[in-house]
């Protein structure tokens, strides 16, 4: 018989507005499963959960007809609208095929230049800081990677839109988070998730809870607009080339969205996770900033430098596997299905705990242990229990992308300065939508002599 765990209306309840409890649910499921379980929720309603390689597998890739997007990303598209992160079917595949191209290893190089001219001008800003100035590393790496997006992708710096966009993101990123696990922990009925984005948009603002999701659309379409008006014309850019496409304004604003946020947010919460790591690893450091010194010797780095700072690169990753952004996927059974032990009726919703894969200890030697050389060239690979940016045919298009921004933005920066954790700073995860860190990471920046 397989696992069941059972979840009272309390801890339901509890689950949607205290995010550390999920973390902590997971790692108790966890501890009494071989990698899936179901999870009832109600006599007859619940989810199941799975991890191991060969049900990810399943999901991902062999049987990936039977599983379809969740409601959950209709609830989640109230907030980022329906860009490449939650639309479904022919809409999905049309933007797909008409934005992977840009993203091809081949393309990437063009996007270097921008992302090098945006880390310069914040180093520019840190090295006015007084030495052993208090800097939160989370704030900054979210403040530089939108300006780099914005850049690279839509041809229009965003750094002084940061301070506006970054806490209604926030915000609305929590409400987003609590209405998709309403949806996972209650099962809500399809005709509320379908009706949900109208009914906040046309929503009085004297409701509870209204009033900020309206602060957070006004915000996020005034930005987008700004960045839209801005656009120099062309398609030489992701941008340009949407608005040379067959699309509306409001798709251009979803899709555009939609690369804000994944485009930003997530190589944000990796890189801020990373100075953490590193902070604590000394040895680490070192390696990182002994290979940076030896590949650039001071000068800006390229694309291709990107590919030869192979250690800084393999240090990212491995933030990305301690504290994965995307730390929970979730699809919808489309018909009857069995993942080990675990039947999966039509209509199950499947979790697949990023958080968890990569914590797996059969997968993962000492997996709480920051280890960069496990993504050196020549180590073990390790299908379907790395999924920083998922897998199969919805696997992140600008994976690639996020890599390099990541790497360059680490080159630049230990090229200048080094950061310390604060005494005493206690550093806790948050899991919204993505795993950011709940209050930031208090950091001391120190110029490098």
């Amino acid at each position: 018989m397989p696992e069941v765990v059972r979840i009272s209306l309390r801890n339901r309840l509890r689950a949607l507005y205290t995010f550390q409890d999920v973390l902590d649910r997971f790692d108790m499921i966890a501890d009494r499963s071989a990698g899936a379980v179901q999870v009832r929720t109600s006599r007859r309603g619940g989810y199941v959960v799975v991890w191991a390689p060969e049900h990810v597998e399943r999901v991902f890739v062999t049987h990936q007809h039977l599983y379809a997007k969740s409601a959950q990303y209709r609830l989640l598209a109230v907030v980022t609208g329906d860009g490449l992160l939650t639309s479904e079917g022919e809409r999905w595949s049309a933007q797909r095929r008409l934005i992977q191209p840009m993203f091809a290893k081949r393309h990437l190089g063009r996007f270097a230049e921008h992302m090098t001219e945006a880390i310069a001008d914040f180093a520019k800003e840190w090295e006015q800081l007084p030495d052993g100035a208090r800097v939160d590393a989370a704030t900054a790496m979210n403040r530089l990677t939108l300006d780099v997006v914005g850049r690279a992708l839509f041809g229009s710096g965003l750094s002084e839109q940061a301070a506006r966009l970054g806490p209604v993101l926030t915000s609305g990123l929590r409400v987003g988070v609590r209405a998709t696990r309403l949806q996972l922990l209650f099962r809500t009925p399809p005709w509320l998730v379908d009706a949900a984005h109208t009914v906040v948009r046309r929503a009085p603002k004297w409701i509870p809870g209204i009033r900020g999701l309206h602060e957070v659309l006004t915000t996020t379409d005034e930005v987008v607009e700004s960045v839209v008006a801005a656009h120099p014309g062309g398609t030489d850019d992701l941008l340009g080339l949407l608005l040379a496409a067959p699309m509306d304004r409001r798709q251009v604003r979803d899709e555009v969205m939609t690369f804000l946020l994944a485009g930003h947010e997530t190589t944000a919460n990796g890189l801020a996770w990373f100075w953490h790591l590193l902070a604590l690893h000394p040895e680490a450091r070192a390696r990182v900033e002994n290979e940076v010194a030896e590949v650039l010797d001071g000068r800006v780095p390229t694309a291709e430098d990107a590919d030869r700072l192979v250690y800084t690169a393999a240090a990212f990753q491995e933030a990305l596997r301690l504290y994965p952004p995307a730390w929970s996927i979730v699809r919808t059974a489309v018909a009857d299905d069995r993942l080990g032990d675990v039947p999966v009726p039509a209509g199950t919703n499947v979790v697949i705990p990023v958080y968890l894969a990569h914590r797996d200890p059969g997968a993962w030697p000492d997996p709480d242990r920051f280890d960069p050389e496990r993504f050196l060239p020549g180590a073990a690979p390790r299908r379907f229990s790395y999924l920083p940016f998922g897998a199969g045919r919805r696997i992140c298009v600008g994976a690639g992308f996020a890599v390099m921004e990541a790497t360059l933005i680490i080159a630049m920066l230990v090229q200048r300065f080094r950061l310390e954790m604060e005494e005493g700073a206690e550093v806790r995860a948050e899991a919204t939508v993505t795993l950011r860190p709940r209050d930031g990471i208090p950091m001391r920046l120190y110029k490098v002599v």
